[in-house]
């Protein structure tokens, strides 16, 4: 009576046809050995290509949008030639950082025409703008900056508690150290002005202190100091 075969064989299916094929493979080259390889995992390899390459594209198409809006909003932004249409943007766009630069050149405009509460209201508001952009060190540069000539422009305004204002961005080490010489150069000269000498040589003397020896404002210091002799040995500042 003949075998039945059938029944040796492994159901469809079984993990054991495969150790058939390594078998027959044992001695095969590597050609052989990589169309084994791919036909036990084409669909995992076709599925994960297929996925980066999904990926990749994606992901250049955000880049690509990403700089044609930069290129649009830069575009819309030249565009605008007065305060008006600045204003305007910047309510458009918040978020941005040119929206806090937009504030700024209104801020700016306002200050050499000489209305600094309307300049104080407006870089009060680049502040916020700058807040709410993407923290970079030029736009926190352009907040404390805009920080900065708000409270010059109420010291000019003659505001209370405006050099208050003006000595936080001076005490603040965060700020760029341009700002924070300008602002304790601009104490010292109202100290000055005021004919109050130990102020000015304690701001004077934090020039000396918090800011590099070589910094921007050193030959403006020196000069204040040769043109007020009170400053050469000034008094002691009053206990407090």
């Amino acid at each position: 009576m003949p075998d039945d075969r059938s029944s040796k064989q492994p159901p469809a299916g079984d993990d054991r046809n495969l150790v058939v094929v390594d078998e027959d493979f044992a001695n095969a080259d590597a050609e052989d050995r990589l169309w084994l390889f791919w036909e036990r995992n084409k669909t995992l390899i076709v599925q994960g290509t297929t996925a980066v390459v999904i990926g990749i594209l994606g992901f250049l198409a955000y880049f690509f949008w990403n700089e044609s809006r930069r290129l649009e909003l830069g575009a819309e932004f030249t565009a605008c030639q007065d305060e008006a249409a600045r204003r305007a943007f910047a309510d458009r766009h918040p978020g941005e950082a040119l929206a806090a630069v937009a504030l700024t050149d209104v801020a700016d405009d306002l200050k050499r025409g000489g209305k600094f509460a309307d300049a104080a209201k407006a870089y009060d508001k680049a502040v916020s703008l700058a807040a709410l952009a993407a923290k970079t060190p030029a736009v926190e540069a352009l907040g404390a900056r805009a920080r900065l000539y708000a409270a010059l422009c109420r010291l000019e305004a003659g505001e209370a508690d405006a050099a208050k204002a003006v000595a936080a961005v001076a005490d603040d080490v965060a700020a760029p150290e341009t700002l924070r010489g300008f602002a304790m150069l601009t104490l010292a000269n109202v100290a000055v002005a005021k004919g109050d000498a130990a102020e000015a040589a304690k701001w004077l003397n934090a020039m000396d202190k918090k800011l590099r020896a070589n910094h921007v404002w050193k030959g403006d210091k020196e000069m204040l100091v040769r043109s007020e002799p009170a400053l050469v040995a000034p008094p002691a500042p009053a206990a407090k």
